[in-house]
């Protein structure tokens, strides 16, 4: 579905992320892991055309789109939730869902907001309220909701954990897995690499801008290697 081929990214003269080789196939959920300025929020952003890649290819579902604008991106299936959530924070939490069906008829929207009540039932609750009066783990839930609107086939998520209690963060946790499970493939990155490999179905290890490991979520979890750079054990 998605496939990055020897992607280099950065901003200016800085180079962050070097000949990066990705995949995320149909329905998988693929972790990308790695310490504070390793390049996973820019590797996403590469993926996104929010940055154009110095060299390499992003291909999804088969078109090369690494020379697409955002939005063209994203009417094809692909949608990135941001670190910061980008939320609207004085519009209520069903207008900031609602901003999410941009790309899609008028006559799925109800359909999809449905959905996303079914997966985040405190957002039917809340649906009158300023969005910027949630909680972090509402917010995120929001943040989610949002973009599951566009009807994804491919949802990028950057560090969702973010700021969230143990609790919150497995209750996110847990929701990506639930839109794992309905279908949707899902490219995760986060910090909390504990936790994200024990969910992914594979995982990449990010370090100075290039994969330095690649394999099974879980059995990554157990290499030792992962486990004194990244886990702390």
């Amino acid at each position: 579905m998605l496939e990055l081929d020897a992607v280099s990214a950065g901003y200016g003269r800085l180079q962050v992320v070097h000949e990066i080789e990705l995949t995320v196939g149909e329905g998988e959920l693929v972790a990308l892991v790695g310490a504070n300025g390793a390049g996973k929020s820019t590797t996403l952003r590469a993926i996104s055309a929010l940055l154009r890649p110095t060299a390499g290819s992003v291909r999804f579902r088969g078109e090369r789109i690494d020379r697409l604008r955002p939005h063209q991106v994203t009417r094809r299936g692909l949608v990135h939730v941001p670190e910061d959530r980008g939320l609207f924070g004085g519009m209520t939490v069903e207008e900031n869902l609602r901003m999410g069906a941009w790309t899609t008829k008028g006559a799925t929207v109800k359909q999809d907001l449905a959905r996303v009540h079914e997966l985040f039932p405190i957002l039917a609750e809340r649906a009158g309220q300023a969005a910027e009066t949630l909680s972090g783990g509402q917010q995120q839930m929001v943040a989610i909701g949002r973009a599951l609107m566009a009807r994804p086939a491919l949802l990028m998520l950057d560090e969702p954990s973010t700021g969230l209690s143990p609790k919150l963060t497995w209750e996110v946790f847990d929701a990506v897995k639930a839109v794992r499970d309905s279908g949707v493939a899902v490219l995760l990155v986060e910090q909390n690499a504990h936790q994200t490999l024990t969910i992914a179905d594979r995982a990449y290890v990010l370090e100075s801008g290039t994969t330095v490991l690649h394999g099974n979520g879980p059995e990554l979890a157990g290499d030792p290697r992962v486990r004194k750079a990244y886990l702390g054990l």
